[in-house]
């Protein structure tokens, strides 16, 4: 009678798990987008991967008054058109003048064409290697002198994700952190799984979330 009362119990979990599923689905593109309210900051940071859409983020927030500097995080020097290189290819590269590994990151470029004065954009020292690495990357570049406020922009899938690791990164500096995705990001949350595309970008950045998360949770977070 015991073993029927826990198989029934089981099979309630079950059902009720799968239509918990069920239900957040549709909503799953959503979730990952998160937009907070924006009031002054005093930086706004570029996080690496798709540097055009969100530096025209960054600059509308500059023009707008919203922020007084924007940090850039820079590229990997070993990312060509996109791709992915080893340093043996790259270093190649450098040698038949296809690439010049001095070249102004690309969303400094887009910053400046557009009118913001060079002396409010920093350009961080070198490349982070995820989101992770990225907020402690900004949190060190401060050197104990802590904003009140900043602004990370980032593509939208990856906004909720971007905004848990900042916040637990600076939770304990009385930094508070604000998240805008870039809206010149063309992903679509609503009816994500209707294009392969979206339909990747939502599985993707689920395993990234978990990852992110198990990682800050063991606390081998920082490199």
């Amino acid at each position: 009678m015991r073993r029927l009362t826990w198989r029934r119990v089981f099979l309630l979990l079950i059902v009720a798990l799968l239509l918990a599923i069920s239900l957040f689905i549709p909503h799953a593109g959503s979730w990952l987008v998160v937009t907070d309210p924006l009031i002054h900051a005093e930086v706004a940071v570029v996080l690496s991967g798709l540097p055009t859409s969100r530096a025209f983020a960054a600059r509308d927030l500059y023009r707008q008054g919203l922020v007084e500097e924007i940090w850039v995080i820079p590229e990997p020097v070993t990312k060509v058109e996109g791709e992915m290189v080893t340093d043996k290819i790259f270093d190649e590269l450098v040698r038949a003048n296809l690439v010049n590994p001095s070249t102004t990151q690309w969303a400094q470029r887009i910053l400046v064409s557009m009118g913001i004065p060079e002396d409010k954009i920093v350009v961080l020292p070198k490349p982070a290697h995820g989101t992770i690495s990225e907020a402690y990357e900004v949190r060190d570049a401060f050197n104990g002198r802590l904003p009140k406020r900043l602004v990370i922009i980032t593509s939208k899938s990856a906004s909720r994700r971007a905004q848990m690791i900042f916040r637990r990164v600076f939770q304990h500096d009385g930094v508070e952190v604000l998240s805008y995705p870039t809206p010149y990001d063309p992903f679509e949350a609503i009816r994500w799984w209707s294009r392969p595309r979206n339909a990747l970008t939502v599985v993707t950045e689920y395993e990234k979330l978990l990852v992110n998360i198990l990682t800050l949770t063991i606390g081998s977070a920082r490199r």
